[in-house]
């Protein structure tokens, strides 16, 4: 089972045999872990299947919404207690790379970071197979802009908010995706995580770390303070 509540539009997919069995997104007012546990009992529900008839999970752990990822994190880790399964994290923004797949250009997905910035990261598209170009980072569009140097296909939320403004600074280099992927995040990431999941699986919780990028507001108000406090 994929599960993705790192973006807005939290999602829910089960894989089975090299395909997406049943998969559901939402994007309402309801808070993230309802929308999460909601989508879980949907696709299970629709598959006819329980927790214990699951092999196991995989998440995105980011970069995202930072309320998203520590709910997401929470809710795997009561499902992990409750059955003893094994999961595998997930890079988020390479689940949004697979949405743009099959295809020879050059990959970039993109997120909404707030502060003016997007969390970004490219790729190779190679058939499916998805080869990284950069680490994640978190950008100004502006700086991003100046990296793209060939026509590139550009996916994820982040479009929203900058896609009229990249298009207008990169011009042929700007690739916009056509079609919407019949696939959500979280069957992206199943996907991945079944080429990754004998090798990389694990029942152990200390590993289910997040992914931020950078620091969240709270950590930069509390950094911020202390600075103050020693005079510096």
């Amino acid at each position: 089972m994929g599960i993705d509540s790192s973006i807005p539009q939290a999602s829910v997919a089960l894989l089975k045999d090299g395909e997406i069995r049943n998969q559901a997104e939402v994007d309402t007012n309801a808070t993230a872990s309802n929308q999460v546990l909601f989508l879980i009992d949907k696709v299970l529900t629709s598959s006819s299947m329980g927790l214990q008839d699951l092999d196991g999970f995989c998440l995105t752990t980011g970069p995202g919404s930072f309320t998203g990822l520590r709910v997401g994190a929470s809710i795997l880790k009561g499902l992990l207690l409750a059955t003893s399964k094994p999961f595998v994290r997930i890079d988020t923004l390479e689940a949004l790379a697979l949405q743009a797949m099959p295809t020879g250009n050059k990959i970039c997905a993109i997120l909404d970071a707030r502060k003016k910035e997007v969390y970004t990261a490219s790729f190779c598209g190679n058939g499916y197979i998805l080869e990284r170009l950069t680490p994640d980072r978190a950008l100004r569009p502006s700086q991003l802009c100046q990296e793209i140097k060939e026509p590139t296909i550009f996916v994820g939320t982040g479009l929203n908010s900058y896609g009229p403004f990249l298009r207008s600074q990169l011009g042929g280099n700007f690739i916009p995706t056509e079609n919407k992927c019949a696939d959500t995040v979280a069957a992206c990431a199943a996907r991945l995580a079944q080429n990754c999941f004998e090798n990389k699986k694990t029942t152990n919780l200390d590993e289910l770390t997040i992914k931020y990028v950078r620091k969240s507001e709270a950590e930069l108000k509390f950094n911020e303070k202390n600075l103050q406090k020693r005079g510096i």
